[in-house]
């Protein structure tokens, strides 16, 4: 293999990497496609990490594993920790004990484990789920797919060293070959996963590998002289055509697709394109541009400024609740670039020398890694067990048992995408032993967290009702939401099959002795919106009107209150008035879903509203805590202690239906 030589221009790649991913997390307009850094920064890795791996492998047979992840820890272990550290500190002081800091402490105990890309996949509802921005280790999964690559890839050099003396073939062929087997099934693997489990697809090695092995192939061609001799001008219209990918991810890539799939190769094929332009040729613009001081000195503290950016950025988030604030996003990044360029100045630099001055061995190195993980998976546990105490006491445990309260039957009778049928009907009575309902609740979310309320109801007016709710499907026949951002197709489909299904149960319900139905739905969202509520008005027209033909009674439950961050979090924090003050203003869209469930009522003798706003929000004020009742578990639903104090002001429309 070539003699490596420094590529300053890999440095200045590397700083474009870490300039997009962090004005991408700070929100700056014009970077929505940023993410794509990390791309970037996998097919980096892999040359980088390959070349030198070959290079030790064709000069002495084999590769020395204990030495390799002693340069692991040496090259990533001062700064990780140091930010680790600073970045539980940061939770004690800024977030909340019930849920926030526990958080924090089991994605630290992740990402020192090189675990967390895994944890994430089933702690979040993905990388572009509107909370993770106040997930502060949340970028640690790239480190982790990382180190799971460089776990098993090494292993893979060796054995084709016996591959290539059996088949009497060269090491580097056997290298390049395993390489592109491994690229077609990683790649392909990931089409498929993002099509299915987009959030699975973004955070795991398996469809992540790819990238790294990407930059692996590469090492193999280049340091054998595999790519063809080219004139210059190739080699800057290579380095053109690497610079012009990175615009048309812009305009092709969205947070909102199932990423990587295949609209991860242009990220890729940019950072191959600008690798290979720089190999061997001073001549091209784009590279010597890489290759001067600014870009060089922003490539070199790529690592610390990438470790420290996020914390900062989501620390802030949670503490003001998840306001967007450019301005301050942007101070807090470029703090955050002073702090990288102290981490790399005062611990990556020393750390290096002291190793290095010291003649530390590479089993030292390994040992010393292992130590410090221990060391900081042990204060991620004293954070958690401060979290727990914590919220085991005063008005912290008020609020996670606010945070934690679901209505009994919403874990088997709440449906969500993907539609599997109906539950049992007996798993879905709240006196399962009845042969028949006398009601019915039918709708969403918001029907689902009025369940206690008519549960305490049934033990006086002695009745059963029949839970049937699906997530983010009103009971509107004959309207569906449409594809939306935040609201896939394949809801709108299942929540169709819902309805029909339904629409079947209703028949032989009101045959066996139903009397009445209650219905709630999330009314002011796209519902009540301008463009939506005539259609929503004809879907409700079509609902009361089927339920009627049945002989049913009919109750309305009108709209609840909404805010803008969940109000458990913000109690934590603030006052109650001040709280009050992250209501979203949706006065209009009530008024005018209002109008059309009166209108109906007046219309017609057997259909009823139920409004509590007067109870929400008594004197016209909204508030989450009423007496001593925490009264919304998040942005929107209520708690099942709230809802029950409800059912007095339901009592006679309830009753009315029976």
């Amino acid at each position: 293999m070539q003699k490596p030589q420094y590529r300053p221009d890999i440095d200045g790649l590397r700083a474009i990497a870490v300039i997009l991913v962090v004005a991408y997390h700070a929100g700056v307009p014009g970077f929505e496609f940023g993410f794509i850094g990390v791309d970037i920064f996998f097919v980096i890795s892999g040359f980088l990490i390959t070349s030198l791996l070959i290079r030790e492998l064709e000069s002495s047979d084999s590769i020395n594993l204990l030495s390799f992840y002693g340069r692991r820890v040496r090259r990533l272990m001062p700064a990780m920790a140091v930010v680790i550290i600073a970045s539980l500190v940061l939770g004690y002081l800024f977030l909340t004990p019930i849920g926030q800091q526990q958080s924090l402490a089991e994605s630290a105990i992740a990402s020192i484990a090189f675990f967390a890309n895994y944890y994430f996949i089933a702690t979040t509802g993905g990388y572009f789920d509107g909370p993770t921005d106040q997930v502060p280790l949340l970028h640690m999964w790239s480190l982790s797919v990382e180190e799971q690559f460089y776990a098993i890839w090494p292993v893979l050099l060796i054995a084709s060293v016996a591959l290539a003396r059996r088949h009497e073939k060269k090491v580097w062929v056997i290298i390049a070959t395993l390489a592109a087997l491994g690229i077609g099934a990683s790649f392909f693997y990931g089409v498929w996963l993002a099509s299915t489990h987009p959030n699975a697809a973004y955070f795991s090695v398996l469809s992540r590998g790819w990238q790294l092995l990407a930059g692996s192939l590469l090492a193999c061609l280049i340091g054998h002289g595999q790519l063809p001799r080219v004139p210059s001008p190739a080699m800057s219209l290579l380095a053109a055509l690497g610079a012009m990918l990175l615009p048309i991810a812009a305009f092709v890539i969205e947070g909102s697709h199932a990423y990587p799939g295949w609209v991860g190769m242009l990220p890729v094929l940019s950072a191959l394109a600008f690798i290979v332009a720089g190999f061997g040729s001073a001549g091209n613009f784009i590279s010597r541009l890489l290759s001067t001081n600014p870009f060089v000195f922003v490539g070199k503290i790529s690592y610390p400024w990438y470790l420290w950016h996020w914390p900062l950025l989501a620390m802030a988030r949670a503490y003001h609740l998840g306001e967007d604030n450019l301005l301050r996003d942007v101070i807090l990044a470029a703090l955050s670039f002073v702090l990288a360029y102290l981490t790399y100045k005062l611990v990556e630099k020393p750390a290096v020398k002291f190793f290095t001055k010291r003649s530390v061995s590479s089993k030292q190195l390994v040992k010393l890694g292992a130590l410090s993980s221990l060391l900081l998976a042990l204060a991620a546990f004293g954070l958690m067990s401060h979290a727990n105490q914590q919220k085991n006491s005063g008005f912290y445990r008020q609020l996670e048992s606010a945070a934690e309260d679901m209505p009994k039957l919403r874990e088997n009778c709440h449906l969500s995408t993907p539609y599997q049928g109906l539950p049992d009907e007996s798993t879905c009575m709240n006196r399962p032993g009845m042969k028949s309902p006398d009601l019915l609740l039918w709708g969403d979310s918001h029907a689902d967290h009025y369940s206690p309320m008519l549960d305490a109801l049934s033990k006086d007016l002695q009745f059963t009702f029949l839970q049937r709710t699906y997530s983010t499907c009103p009971p509107l026949i004959g309207y569906t939401h449409g594809h939306t951002q935040g609201l896939p197709q394949e809801n709108d489909r299942n929540c169709e099959l819902f309805k029909d299904e339904m629409e079947r149960e209703l028949s032989r319900l009101a045959e066996r002795g139903l009397s009445g139905v209650v219905l709630s739905a999330s009314w002011l969202g796209r519902t009540s919106s301008k463009t939506h509520l005539s259609l929503a008005e004809e879907g409700l027209r079509n609902t009361v009107d089927t339920l009627l033909g049945y002989g049913l009674r009919v109750v309305v439950i009108a709209p609840t209150p909404v805010f803008s961050v969940p109000m458990t979090e913000c109690l934590a924090r603030r006052t109650v008035e001040s709280c009050r003050n992250f209501q979203r203003r949706l006065e209009k869209r009530r008024e005018a879903i209002l109008s059309v469930m009166h209108g109906i009522a007046e219309e017609e003798p057997n259909v009823r509203v139920v409004d509590f706003h007067a109870q929400l929000c008594p004197g016209g004020k909204c508030h989450s805590l009423l007496g001593d009742t925490v009264v919304y578990r998040d942005e929107h639903h209520l708690t099942t202690q709230a809802a029950r104090e409800l059912s007095p002001y339901s009592h006679d429309d309830i009753e009315w239906l029976l």
